[in-house]
């Protein structure tokens, strides 16, 4: 596997696999947690518009030039000149860049192009508005706001905190580095990353306005107290999200196959074009599957013991790839410990049905999609009260590049051997940590040096060195039963396992790879009564927000139209009128229940 794979494989393996949770052991220490995690939001927008010279060419001509400190906007009675500006509709332009790079990697289109000038492409054409546009009124609220925060803290005299300026100084340096590494004079290489009007005075006034103002705003939220009864309140008005669910599913494929020729290859038309099936051939494979999930559902509700039946049933069903699975494993069709929040999160088809009050264990099924049928049975809702545990890992990933066979869900199975050699790899990491001092910080090292977990992308290392871990020293906080895949999970919440524990399990999937584990310790609270309370005080954060900004007043200026890029998209009448929105990303439906996983979402390892 080349240096390039595993780094692939590493961060599909975060991004759907061990996600840091939202919390910190205690409560003052969740403190310094908000605060760094500021300074990376601030920190990796800064970091990609310093990388991103060439992909956004600001520079601008000497007339646009000229008008570079013309006011832009007045905001609570200050006025702000187009740098200002320039600032927030960079980062508003780059944000929406990142969305259209994570989605064009899938092949979703926006609506966003990036190689198009701003002022070229329609965001709602029936509002005869660009993205351009959309960037200025996106500065100009991301502005309001910023001051507004800024103003709230001088009042209450609070001031920019060292960690804050560190933040700065580092942003400035990368900014120095790219800026040298470019040959451009500071004028020049700012002017071509922001536009007009941009200059390192400027940027560094607007960066120290943006680190404040997120500095307060996380101050105020960490002093917000929620009480006992906001929390039962929450609970009260948000059961379905908050409540977990035991299920069970098995799904039965509805496509039609597109047609082949003597040899198993997909048909050609003369043009070269592969032949699809029909929609009469389509419309007739989704019957046959639901004349199929209405046999399956009667022949369990029919049952004395639905239960067992409904175990029995799936094997006959579903596909001839997964049949062994659920003929092995009388629990692959079992889904436990699954909060409302998770299956709305991923759209799941049958959520609604399973969120029902009239539900009631037994109750059986069927659930159409695209694609095929679910065919589902209710067995349990609960408020789950188990407390929720500390635990930090080191992810040693087998190696699948030599992999010739692929398991039920179509991952690539690895070799006897790479299981062997990253095992041994795991052993070797574990009998270090037991040589060395062996306690949980000598454990967090090791994570940093070793584990194949996901790593920083947006933090400029040494050739040679590894990044910082996403999780640092592989901490994963208020971790919840059934959160992850089954061999982390059943470990971690083994009865009597108790903090300093050391474990090493294997799991075979997506990502195969070994763990070794630290048990740090019992977080306590459940995991709804966190969201609860979470979610309280972040509702009750985002209105002291909003009445901070509708207390100040914020009015474009005539310079405004020298920020960001002109308007030269001319209307189309014939076309229907364009409203860039981005694609929301639908789950694949897939044959079996979403495995429990190290993962948000229980999704992947």
């Amino acid at each position: 596997m080349s240096a390039s794979d595993k780094k692939q494989q590493r961060k599909a393996a975060i991004s759907e696999g061990l996600t840091q949770k939202q919390q910190w052991e205690q409560k003052e220490a969740r403190s310094a947690k908000q605060k760094k995690t500021i300074y990376m939001a601030v920190g990796i927008v800064c970091a990609v518009l310093a990388a991103a010279l060439l992909v956004w060419n600001g520079w601008s001509s000497i007339s646009d030039r000229m008008h570079s400190n013309a006011v832009a906007a007045t905001v609570d009675g200050v006025d702000y000149t187009v740098g200002d500006l320039q600032y927030y509709y960079s980062n508003a332009r780059q944000n929406l860049y990142s969305q259209w790079y994570s989605f064009a990697m899938y092949g979703y289109n926006i609506g966003f192009d990036p190689n198009v000038d701003d002022g070229a492409q329609w965001y709602n054409e029936s509002e005869n508005k660009t993205y351009a546009d959309y960037f200025r009124e996106s500065a100009l609220t991301s502005l309001k706001r910023t001051s507004a925060l800024c103003a709230a803290a001088k009042s209450e005299g609070y001031t920019l905190s060292e960690e804050g300026q560190k933040t700065i100084d580092s942003q400035m340096a990368q900014y120095d580095a790219y800026r040298i590494a470019s040959g451009l004079s500071w004028d020049n290489y700012l002017a071509r990353v922001f536009g007009t009007g941009m200059t390192k005075e400027v940027l560094v006034r607007n960066l120290t306005n943006d680190v404040l103002a997120s500095e307060f705003s996380s101050h105020h939220e960490e002093g917000i107290e929620v009480s006992e009864s906001d929390i039962q309140d929450y609970y009260t008005n948000h059961t379905d999200d908050l409540d977990s669910f035991d299920y069970r599913s098995f799904f039965i494929n509805g496509t039609a196959a597109d047609p082949v020729d003597e040899n198993g290859n997909p048909l050609k038309n003369e043009d070269g074009t592969t032949v699809t099936a029909t929609q009469e051939e389509k419309d007739a494979a989704l019957a046959a599957a639901k004349a199929q999930a209405d046999a399956a559902v009667a022949e369990i509700t029919d049952a004395e013991d639905r239960e067992a039946a409904f175990i029995a049933a799936a094997p006959k069903y579903v596909s001839e790839a997964t049949r062994g699975a659920y003929e092995n494993d009388a629990n692959y069709s079992l889904s436990s410990n699954v909060m409302g929040n998770t299956l709305s999160s991923n759209t799941s088809p049958y959520a609604t049905w399973l969120k029902d009050a009239a539900r009631v264990k037994g109750d059986v099924t069927s659930i159409e999609t695209s694609s095929g049928y679910f065919v589902v049975m209710f067995l349990e809702r609960k408020l789950d009260n188990d407390p929720t545990v500390n635990v930090r890992h080191i992810l040693v990933l087998t190696d699948t590049s030599d992999s010739t066979e692929k398991d039920a869900n179509g991952y690539a199975i690895p070799t006897q051997a790479a299981r062997d050699a990253a095992q041994a790899e795991a052993q070797k990491i574990w009998d270090e940590w037991k040589a060395g001092e062996a306690t949980e910080e000598s454990f967090a090292e090791l994570a940093e040096k070793y584990s194949e977990d996901g790593r920083s992308d947006d933090e400029a290392v040494p050739d040679g060195e590894k990044a910082p871990l996403t999780n640092p020293g592989g901490l994963y906080e208020e971790v919840y039963k059934g959160e992850m895949v089954p061999s982390f999970n059943d470990w971690v919440f083994t009865e009597g396992r108790k903090a300093g524990d050391v474990g090493m399990v294997e799991y075979m999937g997506r990502y195969s790879g070994w763990h070794v584990i630290y048990f740090s310790g019992v977080a306590e609270d459940p995991h709804w009564r966190i969201l609860a309370e979470d979610n309280t005080k972040s509702s009750m954060q985002s209105d002291w927000v909003n009445a901070l900004n509708e207390a100040i007043e914020a009015v474009e200026a005539d310079g405004m139209k020298y920020v960001g890029s002109a308007n030269t998209a001319t209307p189309t009448p014939s076309a229907s009128p364009a409203e860039s929105t981005p694609v929301e990303s639908q789950p694949a439906e897939s044959e079996q229940p979403t495995e429990s996983a190290p993962a948000e979402s229980q999704s992947a390892e």
